[in-house]
C-alpha cells in the first residue's frame, strides 16, 4: 500500500501525512526491536544510532552487564527509546520493578500509568502492562534562562550550514539533561522554529534514512551521510521531502519542522556523528 501511495502521490506533502496515519493506525510506534551486531560496531555507535544510552542497551540485554564490548554475530534487544508509549508483555519472572528498570523508568512512573496495580497487586504473566511514553518537562527546557539560548551559527570554514535560515533559539542542548526527574543523555540540539519552516541539508551527501521512526520517538526523521565520516540526523518534522539514498546538495530542503514523535512542541532535533560517535553540533559552529 506503501508503495502504491507513493506512485501515485510522488513526493508530496500529503503523501507523507497519509503514510504517516497508516504506520500509526498499524501499530508503526512503540515497539523493541532486534539488531545484529556488524563487524566494526561498538556498544556506543549502536546506543546513539537508537538514540539510547549505553545503560539502556545494557539493561535490555543481561549479556551486557557490565560489559562494553561486543562481538559481530550477536543479536542484541533495542528497548523503545524513552519517551515512546508502548506495550508490555509480562514474562515468567518480571515484576513492576524489573519491568521498570528494563524501560528506564521509575517504579511511581510506571504505577501511574497502570494504577491497577498501585496497591501491590501482582502482575501476571501474558497480560499487557503500558509503558508510559516520558516527556520532556517544561522545568528542564524551556522556562529556564539558562536552557534557552540562542546558538551561535557561524561558519568557522568547514563547510557546515545550519539547517534552519533564520531560527537560532536552543531548547534543549547536547548532553545530559532531566527527563521527569531522571537524566538522560541528548545526542543533539533542540532549534525552536514555526512548524513548516524549511529544514536544510548541513552539509552534501547521500541520504541513509527517511522515513517515520515513532519506534525511537523522532517522529517523521532524515538521516545523511557526509563523505568524510560525519552524520546528520533531522528529527521531529512534518514532511521529509527525500527519499533514502538520494544525494543531496548543501542547503537542499529535505523537511520541514514538525512535532510528531517525541516532542513537546514544535521544534528540530539536530544531530551530528563523526562514523556514528555522537558530538556536539553547535561545536561545528
Amino acid at each position: 500500500m506503501k508503495n502504491v501511495l507513493c506512485a501515485a502521490l510522488g513526493r508530496s506533502i500529503l503523501c507523507s501525512l497519509i503514510l504517516s496515519g497508516l504506520l500509526l493506525l498499524t501499530g508503526w510506534a512503540g515497539a523493541a526491536t532486534s539488531y545484529r551486531v556488524r563487524s566494526g560496531d561498538t556498544l556506543g555507535q549502536i546506543a546513539a544510532r537508537a538514540g539510547l544510552s549505553v545503560k539502556q542497551v545494557q539493561a535490555a540485554n543481561p549479556k551486557l552487564r557490565g560489559k562494553t564490548v561486543v562481538q559481530a554475530g550477536w543479536g542484541l534487544t533495542l528497548p523503545a527509546r524513552p519517551g515512546a508509549a508502548t506495550q508490555y508483555r509480562v514474562r515468567s519472572g518480571d515484576s513492576l520493578s524489573v519491568i521498570a528498570k528494563r524501560y528506564d523508568i521509575s517504579l511511581s512512573q510506571l504505577l501511574r500509568a497502570n494504577p491497577k496495580y498501585a496497591g501491590g497487586k501482582p502482575v501476571q504473566v501474558g497480560v499487557l502492562v503500558k509503558i508510559p511514553a516520558r516527556t520532556v518537562t517544561a522545568s528542564s527546557t524551556r522556562t529556564p534562562a539558562a536552557t534557552v539560548r540562542t546558538a551561535s551559527t557561524s561558519s568557522r570554514g568547514d563547510g557546515w550550514l545550519w539547517p534552519l535560515s533564520r531560527y537560532h533559539t536552543i531548547s534543549s542542548g547536547y548532553g545530559e539533561r532531566t527527563l521527569e526527574g531522571d537524566s538522560e543523555m541528548h545526542y543533539g540540539v533542540d532549534i525552536v522554529a514555526p512548524l513548516g519552516t524549511p529544514v536544510r541539508a548541513a552539509r552534501s551527501g547521500r541520504v541513509l534514512e527517511s522515513r517515520p521512526d515513532f519506534e525511537r520517538g523522532w517522529g517523521w526523521t532524515v538521516v545523511i551521510e557526509h563523505p568524510d565520516g560525519w552524520i546528520t540526523r533531522y528529527a521531529h518534522l512534518s514532511v521529509n521531502l527525500i527519499r533514502k539514498g538520494e544525494l543531496v546538495s548543501q542547503g537542499q530542503t529535505i523537511g520541514r519542522v514538525g512535532n510528531t514523535g517525541r516532542s513537546t512542541g514544535p521544534h528540530l532535533h539536530f544531530g551530528t556523528y563523526l562514523r556514528w560517535n555522537p558530538r556536539d553540533p553547535l561545536g561545528l559552529y
